[in-house]
């Protein structure tokens, strides 16, 4: 049941995100004027949820492979909570226009993948050579075995 709903939600904010809606206006905004403002408190509340989430999981895990490099996810959720916010900006400041709001929300989404992917590459290498060590470790302690058995 829990799944379902899931999928429901998911499968309702993506019909909700298509711009079909837009194409079919016949030329007035069908966007409220609060709308942008509470999009960018809600991310901002998600993203403030999600960098205390990930101080947790670094304290949690210390010393492992995903505490070492949850400083690099510590870095993108800034990001992507200023790319959110970056949008405000065009509002309140009279030269910064909503082209130079979107290049710096478009850099600010790169950047905080690019934290992110560097983030998983170096959790998959350090828990790779984990198990290398392990598998490794393992055959090492059988052949002793062995060898005092026999």
């Amino acid at each position: 049941m829990h799944k379902a709903l899931r999928i429901g939600a998911m499968a309702l904010a993506v019909f909700a995100g298509m711009p079909a809606q837009a194409y079919a206006a016949d030329g007035e905004s069908i966007v409220p004027s609060w709308l942008p403002f509470a999009g960018g408190f809600v991310s901002l509340l998600v993203a403030l949820f999600l960098l205390v989430v990930v101080l947790r999981l670094r304290r949690f895990a210390l010393g492992s492979a995903i505490s070492s490099s949850a400083l690099y996810v510590i870095v993108a959720v800034p990001c992507l909570a200023a790319s959110a916010l970056v949008y405000w900006f065009s509002n309140f400041l009279p030269t910064f226009t909503v082209d130079h709001a979107i290049l710096a929300s478009n850099l600010l989404v790169t950047a905080a993948m690019a934290l992110l992917a560097l983030y998983f590459v170096t959790v998959r290498r350090r828990l790779a050579q984990f198990v290398r060590d392990l598998m490794g470790s393992g055959t090492d302690s059988d052949d002793a075995e062995g060898v005092t058995h026999a």
